[in-house]
């Protein structure tokens, strides 16, 4: 009975020492990400680990990367507290911005292996925290550096975020960083720049509303001339019409048709005598 018991003893540690083995040498690689792996005979492997589950061997180290669409957020505190304020001033040639940055990124997966041996094995979280974020601040200021506080908050704020995103991805692919896309959401002037703006804004808003005024008087001056014009071009035209319908109508009373007419008048009146005053119609002659 005990040698049943020693037996079931030696199997039942057997399968936990297997259990534990499984446990730690099990992997589980998330969706969009991809592992790299070391070891302290071998270094960093050029083996690359694809999502999934993975038997690796105890002694062997797995650090993982994105190589999906991720969010770098550099922007002002919420006010609940559920953010800490991680926006930064950037310098533009007549004065400096309150900015936020939205940058869209992927680790390059073909360069995971030599990602891994640069950093020394850092995740890529730990690389963007410690590492990239203080560059993306330098590279942010090398291209607001090209332009005045107005043009970087108003005017040309589009055409500042596709340099910024162009200008990153090259400075960025170096370390393995592939940039998508990036963004300064907000700009911020201090107080007494905002007002300047804001003024030059109002103003350039009343020129413009008295510009529209002008340019409307004027069309409708320029309306009421053509309509002038065309009122007496028609004057004009009806008066030759008519004109011409009296300069037919009297080529085309003859004598002939004078005398017609005198005697349809006599058929129908009678000649008409004066006596004394008073005019006789006969209408026998």
């Amino acid at each position: 009975m005990s040698n049943k018991l020693k037996g079931l003893g030696i199997i039942l540690a057997a399968l936990i020492i297997a259990l534990v083995f499984v446990v730690l040498c099990v992997e589980k690689i998330p969706r969009g990400c991809v592992g790299s792996i070391y070891s302290i005979s071998g270094g960093t492997s050029d083996e690359v680990l694809t999502e999934g589950w993975h038997l690796v061997a105890p002694n062997k180290k797995v650090t993982e990367y994105s190589v999906a669409t991720e969010q770098l957020l550099l922007t002002k505190a919420k006010q609940d507290g559920s953010r800490e304020n991680e926006s930064f001033n950037a310098t533009c040639k007549d004065g400096v911005l309150n900015v936020d940055l939205e940058m869209s990124y992927h680790f390059a997966a073909e360069d995971i292996p030599e990602i891994a041996k640069k950093y020394r094995g850092l995740s890529g979280e730990d690389i963007i925290n410690t590492r990239i974020k203080s560059k993306v601040k330098t590279y942010v200021n090398e291209v607001t550096a090209e332009y005045s506080v107005l043009e970087a908050f108003m005017d040309k704020k589009s055409e500042l975020n596709t340099e910024l995103t162009a200008h990153l991805k090259d400075k960025l692919a170096v370390y393995g960083v592939i940039v998508e896309s990036a963004t300064l959401p907000r700009t911020e002037p201090d107080k007494a720049i905002k007002k300047a703006i804001t003024e030059r804004s109002k103003k350039a808003q009343e020129v413009e509303a008295a510009k529209q005024e002008q340019e409307k008087q004027k069309i409708l001056a320029q309306t009421k001339k053509i309509e002038a014009q065309g009122e007496a071009e028609a004057a004009v035209a009806k008066a030759k019409g008519q004109a011409e319908a009296n300069k037919l109508e009297a080529a085309s009373i003859t004598s002939n048709l004078i005398k017609k007419w005198e005697m349809e008048a006599r058929k129908e009146h009678g000649w008409i005598t004066i006596q004394g005053g008073t005019p006789i119609i006969d209408s026998q002659k």
